[in-house]
């Protein structure tokens, strides 16, 4: 009904039925405030879907939840909630309630609960009370790209704005190395408490369960078998879809030859420009995972990652298996967006061109790439342990005073 009404009414109408609905949504919220806050009630935040830290630190609240109401006999001792862009594809454990980002349901779940979990910043209307407790888990570790304070001429003055606000109302921000202290201290407008657990999202690559991942490859219509190679460069503007293309049937012969087995390619764009993953051509070996909601899924049951200039290449390299970078347009990124690591300087091996890419596959050598790369990640400090979901989760239950 919704698409409909946008095919038939006119831009102009549509752009203030828009205005009229934010500033509904906007005094809706100051109205809710006015309602007590409910120390059992949690909201977690994630705009693309069911995923990231907030989808972990969720599955780990609905676990705790079932062993809380066992062992101290409590009947629904808190409630979650999830609050997302996309609640109709959210596969949330049973117990958590989805709500509709700026839906009436969100806005009044947000202006009431005690805590507040997010991945991302907060709109700007939205203004914490006393009495809540808002953890910021970020949707990024280890930042190749520069971000934050660090773009903040490329940011605009909005957006900049709306981010020291978020972070003057954050109370706790969730960092996996010694490297994201820092930048959250010196980037991040921010110099509240930060927690130095690891990165919830990043436990099912660190803790690997056998039973989801032959679970996830079945979502997929994998054979268990089968091998699987990750091609996830990061986005960029506009419509050319050059820098994300390689000879796929190529690499997969290349593959097989150097690691044998039966491989797939799995091309997982960034959500941003997920719609021009449609621009390629899949068939049995080549599959379309652009859509595939949660990245650190599809991470956890691959065998070699290979992306540009994505964030992911760190944390991949967590599980000991082969990163490799291939970036056509190298020189332009690097100048436009701005890099905290020179990217030449990366334990990667990196390529310009899709036969350099091909040769790097054929010449690697695993001990001699893992000694590399373990040496790179020991001067970042790294937090993980596999555990993140559960000393977020520890956290939330001493806030709403329901501590193990």
């Amino acid at each position: 009904m919704r698409t409909l009404l946008k095919k038939m009414l006119p831009h102009w109408l549509l752009t203030i039925l828009k205005k009229i609905r934010y500033v509904w949504i906007v005094s809706l919220f100051h109205i809710f405030r006015l309602v007590p806050i409910r120390k059992d009630k949690i909201v977690l935040c994630n705009v693309w879907g069911f995923g990231d830290n907030a989808k972990y630190v969720t599955e780990e609240l609905a676990r705790r939840k079932i062993d809380i109401e066992e062992r101290k006999n409590l009947i629904d001792p808190f409630h979650i909630y999830f609050i997302t862009n996309h609640p109709k594809s959210a596969h949330a454990p049973e117990g958590v309630k989805v709500l509709k980002t700026n839906s009436i349901s969100a806005v009044f779940a947000l202006a009431t609960a005690k805590v507040w979990v997010d991945n991302n910043r907060k709109e700007s209307y939205i203004r914490k009370r006393k009495g809540q407790y808002y953890i910021q888990t970020w949707h990024g570790g280890i930042a190749l790209k520069k971000i934050e304070k660090d773009y903040e001429e490329k940011l605009g003055q909005t957006y900049v704005e709306n981010a020291k606000r978020d972070s003057k109302m954050t109370d706790l921000y969730i960092s996996n190395s010694n490297f994201c202290t820092n930048m959250y201290r010196n980037s991040f407008w921010y110099d509240g408490e930060i927690l130095e657990c690891g990165s919830p999202r990043n436990d099912i690559l660190l803790q690997p369960n056998t039973s989801l991942n032959r679970e996830i490859k079945s979502r997929l219509n994998m054979d268990q078998s089968v091998n699987i190679a990750l091609y996830a460069p990061t986005y960029r503007e506009g419509n050319d879809t050059k820098p994300y293309s390689i000879d796929y049937h190529q690499l997969l012969h290349v593959l097989e030859e150097k690691f044998s087995g039966n491989w797939i390619l799995a091309v997982r764009l960034h959500p941003l420009v997920s719609e021009q993953s449609n621009a390629f051509t899949y068939d049995n070996q080549i599959i379309n995972a652009s859509h595939y909601r949660d990245i650190y899924e599809l991470m956890a049951v691959s065998d070699i990652l290979i992306t540009d200039y994505s964030n992911i290449m760190f944390e991949f390299s967590f599980m000991k298996k082969p990163v490799f970078l291939y970036a056509l347009d190298e020189a332009e990124y690097t100048k436009d967006r701005g890099f905290y690591f020179d990217y030449n300087s990366l334990p990667f091996m990196k390529a310009n061109s899709e036969e350099e890419l091909f040769q790097h596959i054929r010449n690697y050598s695993p001990d001699e790439d893992q000694e590399k790369v373990q040496e790179f990640l020991n001067t970042l400090e790294i937090y993980e342990t596999g555990e993140a979901s559960k000393k977020v989760v520890d956290r939330i239950l001493d806030v709403i005073n329901l501590s193990s």
